[in-house]
């Protein structure tokens, strides 16, 4: 790999924005060893996936100013035509608490964005990127950050009615470190999309369009990895001198992937500098980046370091964390699943890799059908199956459809019956005991025993398997019947089929096209 660039400023700060971020200002070597650099960024939870990132610069004497930015993907947003543009307007809420949960700073605004067609309005890999600027005194913190599509009316009856929209949310920590009062010091490093020299637009700094990257990822979409930092000359008297900023890649097995020195003309109190790196040449992992600055003599100043990742996969890139997460989980193990929650991203792609390699039914051939399989059954589910607050993939017509592949059968009915029974598994027994779903008509635990049930659907025995059940007097469902186990892309049990096969009663309780599981001889599917 190279460092394509180097561009300090040489012009005093102003600084019009700051980044989230944690600070890390020492010399010994052990201060940018893996262990110690934990922090990543986060990811929200809620209808609107998004990342957010701070980095903290220095502004006076008593304060800091913390940038929060975030990165939202345009197939989430809604770009309603107007006079054939295509607008979004998103609501970006931030809210800065102390250790003691006290407000400290907040920040709420509307922001327009565009998408420049319908076929970049539905995009994943054109991102909008969001940001606000807070000030506050060093020390610990809470940002609580909100973004809200106000042109997506969430579709659920209640929160349609009191005016509710899409929105996601995440909760992050970061430390705003102390600069000065003397002597040499580096600001946070800012990961960032891109880099050209310009006086004019949102994202300015010392002349530089500095576009943000929240999850600060590199690799298939980002070859290039452009930086902005800052340095603050807090000596008694600032001399006009020239320094060397030394920068080093560290994978995390702690081995020096890359190491460069170039001087910098120290010409103010703050100052900006940028670097451009070409990262092409780094396999899949997680890096620490590391700068040092350092005098003639080889002597470190002050030192700022943050991860990355260099991620190569289509699969990472084209699918969020939680996304990937909910259909890997029908076909990875209870084990597999709860490993995969607790790896970075670069390692996720590293364990995909492996495992994909595993199941792979054809090895050497270059094309591995249980991969391609797989990804063919959540395209269809996510098409087919997708309800008004959900992904089709985790619905349970989706979840079956990717666990057990096309069904032999499938009736679609619309139910004038009061009752769909749930399925019975009698004590003792190696199998289910199903019984026919409108029959009203159950099996005693343990027994041969019928037992019935009212028109309510209320048991007239109180039967402690009793699996599943639904009103659907009125409703639409479905029956999806497999002859054996269906084809899964990995079997995970050695269950015998059963003579009859597998069956699925599903109904659509709310109206919405959203089918829930009521009957299974699969008890494991509840």
């Amino acid at each position: 790999m190279s460092l394509r660039r180097h561009l300090p400023s040489g012009a005093a700060l102003a600084l019009p924005l700051a980044l989230f971020a944690l600070l890390h200002l020492c010399v010994a070597p052990e201060c940018w060893a893996w262990k110690e650099l934990l922090e990543v960024p986060d990811a929200s939870t809620g209808d609107i996936v998004f990342y957010v990132d701070v980095v903290t610069f220095n502004l006076d004497a008593e304060q800091n100013v913390e940038e929060i930015y975030s990165t939202v993907s345009n197939d989430q947003i809604e770009f309603p035509e107007i006079d054939g543009a295509f607008r979004g307007s998103l609501r970006y809420e931030i809210n800065v608490l102390d250790e003691g949960l006290n407000p400290v700073a907040s920040s709420d605004k509307i922001v327009e964005v565009e998408a420049s067609s319908a076929e970049d309005a539905a995009d994943r890999s054109v991102v909008q990127v969001l940001q606000s600027r807070v000030s506050v005194p060093p020390g610990k913190y809470i940002a609580r950050v909100v973004i809200e599509d106000l042109n997506a009316r969430k579709k659920e009856i209640v929160s349609y009615v009191m005016g509710k929209y899409k929105a996601g949310e995440a909760e992050v920590e970061f430390e705003s470190g102390e600069f000065g009062p003397e002597g040499i010091a580096l600001s946070d490093i800012e990961f960032a999309r891109s880099l050209r020299r310009t006086s004019d637009g949102p994202f300015i700094k010392s002349g530089f369009e500095v576009m943000p990257n929240a999850h600060r990822r590199y690799g298939l979409l980002l070859s290039e990895l452009p930086i902005y930092f800052e340095i603050y000359d807090f000596r008694a008297a600032p001399a006009r001198d020239t320094l060397l900023v030394r920068y080093t890649i560290v994978n995390n097995a702690g081995n020096r992937m890359f190491e460069a020195e170039n001087p910098v003309f120290i010409s103010g109190q703050k100052m900006g500098s940028t670097a451009l790196f070409d990262i092409a040449s780094l396999p899949t992992g997680n890096y620490v980046l590391v700068l040092d600055l350092m005098d003639d003599a080889g002597v470190v100043l002050a030192r700022t370091e943050r991860r990355f990742d260099v991620l190569w996969s289509v699969y990472s890139w084209g699918r969020y964390e939680m996304e990937a997460l909910g259909d890997l989980a029908y076909v990875f193990t209870e084990a597999e699943t709860e490993t995969f929650k607790s790896l970075s991203p670069a390692e996720r792609e590293d364990f995909l890799k492996k495992f994909w390699a595993e199941i792979d039914p054809t090895p050497g051939t270059g094309v591995n059908e249980a991969l391609m399989e797989h990804f063919r059954r959540v395209k269809h589910a996510d098409q087919q199956f997708g309800g008004a607050s959900v992904r089709g993939a985790l619905t349970d017509r989706g979840r079956l459809y990717i666990k057990y592949g096309p069904p032999d059968d499938i009736q679609s009915h619309y139910s004038d019956y009061e009752f769909v029974q749930g399925t019975r598994y009698i004590e003792g027994a190696s199998d289910p005991v199903p019984t026919d779903p409108f029959s009203r008509v159950g099996i005693k635990s343990g027994s041969s025993e019928t037992g019935s049930w009212d028109q309510s659907g209320s048991k007239t025995e109180a039967l402690s398997d009793q699996r599943g059940g639904s009103m659907v007097h009125g409703k639409a469902y479905e029956i999806w019947s497999y002859d054996g186990i269906g084809e899964p892309v990995r079997r995970l049990s050695d269950r015998v089929p059963r003579a009859a096969g597998m069956r699925f009663v599903l109904v659509d309780e709310r109206g919405y096209g959203e089918y829930k599981l009521v009957y299974s001889t699969e008890k494991e599917e509840y």
